[in-house]
């Protein structure tokens, strides 16, 4: 049987084998619309009605291919003037379906037993929903507490949090805390750009009561090694987690170059959670470099990175890769209940993040 993942990875080659134009289009609609299938194809099932008309024949004929050496040979008999040929930043990422079945058949980690909302957005910055709305939503979903994690102001294309609109926010979650505290406890978190030297653009002095996300926006083309940058973050004082670790995206790039031997023995040394990000075209980290991360004795954030309250549910993406990775409950701080959580940040000087 032909899987959803070797199917939308055929439409995808080609499409790119295609002259640049609309007769790429069709194939890569196809290709997405499989890969987000949330259901194996094959068998007979029926095709989605999200594939376009015009590239049903080719996916008709492609799942029929019996095994992954006579589907190659379909790509390559299809293929148009340009070469056919897989695209590492399409790799390592899980299709809907893969996702589906990881979360069935895994019982060691199981998403209605997460406890902790961890880095999502309000209208503050680049979300759609407000701080009520979002809060809301993650109490809806079983979460006790959770962070808000909106931007800084040094990634200007997302409107970020100044001054001014990070002490509103803070008046806003602790309103929230005095009027709902009891049954889910808001944290006031903070996305902050890592720079190009590895420092955040918080000032030390502005960062008292803050869960600090550490994460990469610029610098994503540079093909130097950047694991200096990544040291020194982990390394500023604050940082609780390293968000989407790799900065990769689904068929767009395939991230930094860096020693994540490295970087993993120092996240563990330094206390700093590694963010497994299950926004469905990053999920960062992947399945192989949170199980080497683990080996390396790290703690583990699960993010939906979620910019709509629909979008919590991301949660369960990031699940499904901590279950391939094979982690286990401890090492992951969403399956804490508060006090679990009072005691993480305690060991780090960081309780004051928790408020009154």
């Amino acid at each position: 049987m032909v899987t959803n993942a070797a199917l939308a990875e055929a439409l995808f080659q080609l499409a790119e084998s295609q002259p640049p134009g609309e007769g790429r289009l069709p194939l890569l609609r196809a290709g997405y619309a499989v890969f987000d299938h949330p259901r194996e194809l094959g068998g007979g099932r029926r095709l989605p009605e999200a594939i376009p008309l015009e590239a049903l024949p080719t996916v008709s004929m492609l799942r029929q291919c019996h095994g992954p050496d006579a589907l190659g040979a379909a790509v390559q008999r299809l293929a148009g003037p340009h070469r056919a040929r897989q695209s590492s930043s399409r790799q390592g990422f899980l299709t809907a379906a893969e996702i589906d079945t990881a979360l069935a058949e895994g019982s060691a980690l199981r998403v209605g037993e997460l406890r902790g909302a961890v880095h999502w957005h309000t209208r503050a910055s680049d979300g759609a929903g407000t701080l009520d709305a979002m809060a809301r939503a993650c109490l809806r979903r079983g979460a006790s507490w959770a962070v808000v994690a909106d931007h800084s102001r040094g990634l200007g294309c997302v409107n970020g949090l100044d001054d001014e609109g990070l002490r509103l926010q803070r008046a806003a979650v602790d309103a929230w805390n005095h009027r709902h505290g009891d049954e889910l406890r808001l944290l006031q978190g903070l996305e902050v750009e890592v720079l190009e030297d590895g420092s955040l653009d918080l000032p030390r002095s502005r960062r008292q009561g803050l869960i600090l996300v550490a994460a990469v926006h610029t610098g994503l083309a540079d093909r130097r090694d950047q694991t200096g940058r990544l040291l020194r973050a982990l390394d500023e004082p604050g940082v609780c987690a390293l968000a989407h670790p790799r900065c990769r995206l689904f068929a767009r790039r395939s991230g930094l170059r860096v020693n994540w031997e490295l970087i993993f023995r120092h996240a563990a040394e330094t206390g700093v959670a590694l963010e497994i990000n299950g926004f469905p075209r990053r999920q960062d980290l992947d399945a192989g470099l949170a199980a080497m991360a683990a080996q390396a004795g790290c703690c583990f954030v699960l993010a939906s990175d979620a910019h709509h309250p629909r979008h919590l549910e991301f949660d369960r993406n990031a699940t499904a890769l901590a279950l391939r990775a094979g982690l286990r409950r401890p090492s992951i701080l969403n399956f804490n209940l508060l006090d679990g959580l009072r005691s993480w940040l305690d060991e780090r000087g960081l309780v004051a993040a928790l408020g009154g």
